[in-house]
């Protein structure tokens, strides 16, 4: 079940978005100037409209299939970045979905930037992220994977059930 995609292709000589698609959850912002003009690249904003991590919601299951886990909101999204692009894959706020999948084609020549703000999870909460990147020799990816403790504030440190990350690059 596919939420989201985007496409970024050259296009009058520099990388542009040609083509994108979200549903609810998930919503893509990709504003027009980002930077100084001269610069060269895609940035795309995931915002996710959940309601936050949560404990129980929906049954889902996961991309690997020794875990059968009950999730919250679930996104899966695809990038394709063409050859000789660059794109910049960020967000807004920390993510608030329990389940996300994310599939990315880095061209030849081409640069993914995967930098999110860090998954905040709540007390009692399950995550789970796959995130899978092909790539060719001469491609260029940066991956940032982080994580908080959770809601300190409310004294919610290191609080949740579970989190698990995984990153394949073929």
């Amino acid at each position: 079940m596919e939420t989201g995609k985007v496409v970024v292709e050259r296009a009058g000589g520099k990388s542009t978005a040609t083509h994108c698609f979200s549903k609810y959850p998930l919503k893509f912002i990709i504003p027009n100037k980002v930077g100084p003009s001269q610069a060269d690249a895609v940035w795309i904003y995931t915002i996710i409209d959940g309601g936050g991590i949560v404990s129980a919601c929906t049954l889902s299951i996961s991309l690997h299939k020794e875990m059968c886990m009950v999730f919250g909101d679930s996104i899966k999204f695809d990038i394709s970045v063409g050859d000789g692009c660059t794109t910049v894959l960020t967000t807004q706020a920390s993510t608030k979905c329990s389940e996300q999948v994310l599939e990315a084609r880095i061209g030849s020549d081409a640069l993914l930037a995967v930098i999110p703000d860090p998954v905040t999870c709540f007390s009692t909460a399950k995550y789970s992220q796959t995130q899978v990147f092909k790539v060719f020799p001469s491609s260029s990816l940066l991956i940032v994977d982080w994580i908080t403790s959770g809601r300190y504030g409310r004294g919610e440190k290191w609080d949740f059930e579970l989190y698990k990350s995984t990153n394949n690059i073929f």
